[in-house]
Formats: C-alpha cells, sequence, structure tokens
C-alpha cells in the first residue's frame, strides 16, 4: 500500500492532494473528507483532495473501488475514469475501470448516477443497471449487482463468466500469472463464488472436477491445460 501527497491549483487557491496505490492481493476501505466510504480493490488506485473544497467532490480512479457517497446536493460527487466520468449526489455504486482492460463498468446498487463519456454522451443508471463505456461507445443494460460488488466484501461472484476474465481477477487477487495450454480454454465458461481470503487452489480444485481442465502450480505460475 503506497500514499503519495501532491498539490494542485483550482480557483480556491492550491489544494492538498492524495494518490493510494493498491497492490496486488490487498483490498483497502477508506473515508474521504466528507464521509463518502470507498473499498478500493487491487492493483487500484485513487487521487483525492485531502478536504474537498470544491463546488463539486472529485475524485480520479484506475482500476476498481465501491463507493457509498455521502449525500450532498449541494455537491455532486464524481469519479474521473479514462473512459468517461460517473456523476452523483448520494449513492452506492461500483467502478471497474482497469488500465488494461478494453471497457469500464459502473454498476448502480440505490440512488441514481449519470455516465457520461468525452464525447459527452451520457446516460442515467437506476438501480441494478450497468453502464458499459468503451471505444464502441456505451450501453445500458441490467445485471445481478452482487456479481459486481460482492468482492467488497470478500467474495467474488461470477455467472457464466469467460475463465480468462476469472483468471484475470485472480491474479490480482492472489499476486500470480496464469498461462494456458490453448488460448481456446479462456473462452471456457463458469458460474459460483469464492471467499477472497481462501486460496486459490479452492476453485482450481473446484474447476478440476468439472473435468474440463487440470492444472499445475509452479511457484507463483499457474498453468492450465485441457481434459483429452
Amino acid at each position: 500500500l503506497s500514499l503519495l501527497y501532491q498539490f494542485v491549483s483550482d480557483k480556491n487557491g492550491v489544494v492538498p492532494m492524495q494518490s493510494i496505490y493498491v497492490p496486488t492481493g490487498q483490498r483497502v476501505n477508506i473515508t474521504l473528507s466528507d464521509g463518502t466510504n470507498v473499498w478500493l480493490n487491487a492493483c487500484s488506485e485513487m487521487t483525492y483532495p485531502a478536504s474537498f473544497s470544491e463546488d463539486i467532490r472529485r475524485v480520479s480512479l484506475k482500476g476498481e473501488a465501491y463507493f457509498d457517497v455521502r449525500k450532498d446536493e449541494e455537491h455532486p460527487f464524481v469519479v474521473r475514469t479514462r473512459f468517461g466520468e460517473v456523476t452523483v449526489l448520494g449513492t452506492a455504486f461500483n467502478v471497474n475501470a482497469y488500465n488494461d482492460a478494453d471497457a469500464c463498468y459502473t454498476t448502480l446498487v440505490y440512488g441514481k448516477v449519470n455516465f457520461s463519456t468525452p464525447d459527452q454522451n451520457t446516460i442515467t443508471l437506476a438501480p441494478g443497471e450497468q453502464a458499459v463505456a468503451s471505444s464502441r461507445g456505451i450501453e445500458k443494460r441490467a445485471v445481478d449487482v452482487n456479481e459486481y460488488i460482492g468482492w467488497a466484501q470478500g467474495v467474488y461472484v461470477f455467472n457464466n463468466k469467460r475463465l480468462g476474465d476469472i483468471m484475470k481477477t485472480f491474479e490480482r487477487w492472489y499476486d500470480v500469472h496464469v498461462y494456458y495450454e490453448k488460448e481456446s480454454l479462456r473462452d471456457l465458461t463458469y458460474s459460483g463464488d469464492l471467499q477472497r481470503y481462501g486460496t486459490i487452489n479452492t476453485f482450481l480444485n473446484a474447476l478440476e472436477l468439472t473435468g474440463d481442465i487440470y492444472y499445475r502450480i509452479n511457484g507463483r505460475n499457474i498453468l492450465i491445460y485441457k481434459n483429452e
């Protein structure tokens, strides 16, 4: 866990800023100066003012975070990502915007949020909806929110999810590297849930029981093979 201090200028003068980075295998819970509660997932970075002084409460995010925003109708809360901005007054939502991903996922638990892309396209989400923003544009869809916020409570929930996407998350959680005998193995889909602080072997052993694959571990490297 690292914390960096810097200073920027706005209309109110020089504002001290903080950047927090969460390394592989960890998650962190922090409370911002306005009382907003934030869970930061592994390999995530958030930059925020030590004290909100502008009309807008603004933070920048690279990675994934779950926000429970303290309601303040006179001071909107804005999360800036490379895919666009999420604007709220008081609500709970999850943002997944890793730099190595090709899309940003904003999932609303309760309240209301607006997601705006850099080219000024804006959509409004209701509880149980998700905005997906990428280079192809932005779309809205209904989702099971538990699949997207469970990590903040230490549970990873996945429904018909690609093995490649599951393992990408586990690489961040467990500080491992996953390799596949055949690229097609990445497209196998699975459903289930895993306690975050169990070992990755729990999930891998369950995978073997499906008969689709078997695995080998060499240090921090996990090798996935196809059962013939």
